[in-house]
């Protein structure tokens, strides 16, 4: 897959449809890569010059210098935009994704022409098995004990949250086959995925942007299941 660039940052991103096309960028969610979007490639490619990316810390980009945040990912994505494209792109997110996108959308509006969010969080409220995974590790790597437990234990939540992927989790089953289970439980146990995790649970739980959403002036269209 092709690297970019970005302010020193490496991002790894799988590119399709016509090189003159606008830019479509691919934002998929948390514990995740691009290949759980790669279904909307070569559909959304037909039309669009598409980059579904890994964002920094998932897949195959490396994390950011500092602690991941969604606005640092909101801004290094913009900053991407600028480089590929002289005017607005689309985004396109999926639950996490969705949430850097409007968060790019109020930051960088001149960048943003429209919207395609897939499940978004919006107000950092999460899932119950979320947060009873994740959240005493974020609040115990507040001390030098929390973050040399969080490490002894990591895979173990690392394969706690592999429920969340699998085919038996599926309203409708035939939706993810086995091949794309064991692709996308590849990605989420690449090294240092549970450090990334907790700090990205973090970010989403500090990122409410329901008193913002007003403030959004590119057109959206959101998208959810009626079973999520």
């Amino acid at each position: 897959m092709p690297t970019f660039t970005v302010n020193g940052q490496r991002i790894y991103a799988r590119t399709e449809g016509p090189t003159e096309g606008q830019l479509a960028l691919l934002i998929h969610g948390w514990s995740s890569s691009w290949y759980a979007l790669s279904p909307l490639l070569e559909q959304v490619a037909r039309r669009y010059r598409c980059m579904a990316l890994d964002l920094p810390g998932y897949g195959s980009s490396p994390p950011l210098a500092q602690p991941a945040s969604i606005p640092a990912y909101a801004d290094l994505l913009a900053e991407l935009i600028r480089q590929h494209t002289d005017g607005r792109a689309v985004l396109i997110g999926h639950s996490m994704g969705g949430m850097i996108s409007v968060t790019l959308a109020l930051r960088h509006p001149e960048l943003v022409e429209r919207m395609v969010l897939v499940c978004p969080t919006i107000s950092g409220r999460l899932s119950g098995f979320i947060n009873t995974v994740i959240s005493p590790v974020v609040w115990l790597e507040q001390f030098r004990l929390g973050q040399r437990l969080s490490r002894a234990i990591e895979s173990q939540f690392v394969s706690l949250s592999d429920r969340l992927m699998r085919p038996a989790s599926f309203a409708e089953r035939s939706g993810i086959s086995e091949a794309d289970y064991r692709r996308l439980r590849a990605d989420a146990r690449r090294p240092g995925q549970g450090k990334v995790r907790a700090e990205c649970y973090r970010a989403m739980r500090d990122n409410d942007l329901r008193g913002a959403l007003g403030h959004v002036e590119a057109p959206a269209l959101v998208l959810w299941g009626a079973e999520d």
